[in-house]
């Protein structure tokens, strides 16, 4: 892998907001080729020779290079993971094009968000919807006021999206920007819609 790939790599991840294609073993080739370039400078008998000095100027500039391609994929990386927590969308295609460890990156950012939304709001929401607050700003259990029960979550169901589909708003208020063959949660009602018309394919455990 030489400098001129990883700079058009670069310039391919800075064009677009997706990944672009790159080859799963390009961290390896990039520190066997590093290693043939320190093993030439070391081989110089001048360390000060124009030789010499250009090749450091290019480990240099190789090290600078892939330090840019892991902070731009990792940040992109980071907002899929991000978006999949919270829409529970999945982009097959970008997922295909991580590299291994990317992908580890993105299951355990993933994994850590929704740890983290356990333990830091999921205990909190509960009690908020159990609570009704009067105009005095006094807080009263829902039960003492038959007529305000505590919310009822929405049904859902898992589909697999069959073709494409414009973006729609979900009765739960989200927008849904789904593609063929993404794998998400949707509300019931959303979902049967989307079955009947054969856009999508209910595969939700438990339901025919």
């Amino acid at each position: 892998m030489k400098l001129d790939e990883l700079r058009i790599i670069v310039l391919n991840e800075r064009e677009t907001g997706r990944l672009s294609e790159m080859p799963p073993d390009l961290y390896e080739k990039v520190r066997e080729h590093l290693k043939g370039l320190q093993e030439q400078v070391y081989a110089c008998r001048d360390p000060l020779s124009d030789q010499a000095q250009t090749l450091m100027e290019e480990v240099a500039a190789m090290r600078e290079t892939i330090r840019d391609i892991f902070r731009i994929r990792s940040r992109k990386v980071l907002s899929l993971a991000a978006l999949q927590t919270e829409s529970h969308i999945a982009d097959r295609d970008e997922i295909r094009k991580m590299l291994p460890a990317e992908r580890e990156m993105y299951d355990g950012i993933a994994r850590v968000i929704n740890a983290a939304r356990q333990g830091m709001v999921a205990e909190v929401a509960p009690r908020i919807e159990a609570e009704v607050v009067e105009p005095a700003g006094t807080a009263v259990p829902a039960a003492a006021d038959p007529g305000c029960g505590p919310v009822e979550p929405l049904p859902i169901r898992l589909v697999r999206i069959l073709q494409e589909i414009d973006p729609f708003v979900g009765i739960d208020g989200r927008v849904y920007a789904l593609r063929k063959e993404d794998v998400v949660t949707l509300p019931a009602r959303n979902a049967d819609v989307l079955v009947e018309r054969n856009i999508a394919l209910n595969i939700t455990p438990g339901t025919l």
